[in-house]
């Protein structure tokens, strides 16, 4: 999927700016120019989520408030179907439901978390439980086909879904979850 010229525009035809878009050429017989869309760091993934384009940032700012202390590169959320048309050297994380990308809940945070990192996706399920909705989170594990991952890191233990392979150690959970507790102030 690349943007079209349709999507280069915005309400009250505004232009997206043209630093988060590289032009793509044009295909023969065509009367629209092909475009990608490029995120170097989080502020061209601002810019974009601003144009309404269907990007979200995952900063380690926001997964240390929520009580695991972690650096790590902005992690960049995409539907899977517009994922050919998004081109950057951050990690990308492709969602199915291109909803949770446009209007990302905590819940789809931790989902993210749970495709870039099993254990601090669970420290950060396990510290926030009191502000998740955990069927939704249950759901969307579903939804994007996460259960062995999540199972690995025993997160049935904590939401209503069914297990499937197996789980990692409760000992060796417990150790790195440990080893990472949130100290001092958070920012």
């Amino acid at each position: 999927m690349d943007f079209d010229t349709t999507l280069v525009r915005t309400n009250a035809d505004r232009a997206i700016p043209t630093v988060i878009l590289r032009t793509e050429g044009k295909k023969p017989h065509r009367p629209r120019g092909r475009y990608r869309l490029v995120i170097r760091d989080a502020s061209d993934a601002h810019i974009a989520r601003r144009e309404g384009l269907p990007v979200f940032p995952v900063r380690d700012e926001m997964v240390t408030m929520l009580g695991y202390p972690m650096k790590f590169p902005t992690i960049i959320v995409v539907p899977r179907a517009a994922r050919s048309a998004i081109e950057s050297h951050l990690p990308v994380v492709e969602f199915l439901s291109e909803r949770a990308v446009y209007n990302p809940r905590i819940e789809d945070i931790m989902i993210a978390m749970l495709r870039f990192d099993l254990l601090a996706a669970r420290a950060l399920i396990h510290r926030n439980l009191d502000l998740l909705d955990a069927r939704y989170l249950a759901k969307r594990i579903y939804q994007e086909d996460l259960e062995e991952d999540a199972t690995r890191v025993r997160l049935h233990e904590l939401l209503p879904f069914s297990p499937v392979g197996e789980a990692l150690p409760a000992q060796a959970i417990d150790k790195v979850d440990r080893a990472n507790l949130p100290r001092g102030v958070l920012p």
